[in-house]
């Protein structure tokens, strides 16, 4: 039995997305997953990758905003507070950029990308013996 065109189509516009994110396409992975986002506006994959793509794009408060979203729709989502923790980094809030990461790594354990975060937050603030 095939699956429903509904699924087919998130699937594929799914894999489109990610994979102009992965080439630097950011506008066009943008219009995928603001396609998708406005089918499903509680899909967590689709609002990290929005928020991905904006902090890519340097639109801090879209990525914030998405971020804020998944969180939302997830509140153990470890990726969604990492990636707002990157936009207090790039915005020179170290210390909420620390909490949300330190926060990310307690939810998930074996998040690598965010200890890797967290790290590189603590070297620039100065902070190594935390």
């Amino acid at each position: 039995m095939d699956p429903p065109t509904g699924i087919v189509y998130n699937r594929e516009y799914a894999d489109l997305a990610h994979r102009h994110y992965q080439t630097g396409d950011y506008e066009t992975a943008e219009q995928y997953a603001m396609d998708l986002w406005k089918r499903d506006s509680s899909n967590t994959s689709v609002l990290l990758l929005l928020s991905s793509i904006h902090f890519q794009r340097r639109c801090l408060d879209k990525s914030a905003h998405f971020s804020s979203l998944a969180i939302k729709a997830n509140p153990l989502l470890a990726e969604a507070y990492s990636n707002l923790g990157n936009v207090y980094k790039e915005r020179g809030r170290l210390t909420e950029s620390l909490e949300h990461y330190r926060y990310a790594v307690t939810l998930k354990p074996d998040f690598i990308d965010g200890y890797i975060n967290l790290a590189a937050a603590l070297v620039q603030a100065g902070d190594l013996e935390a």
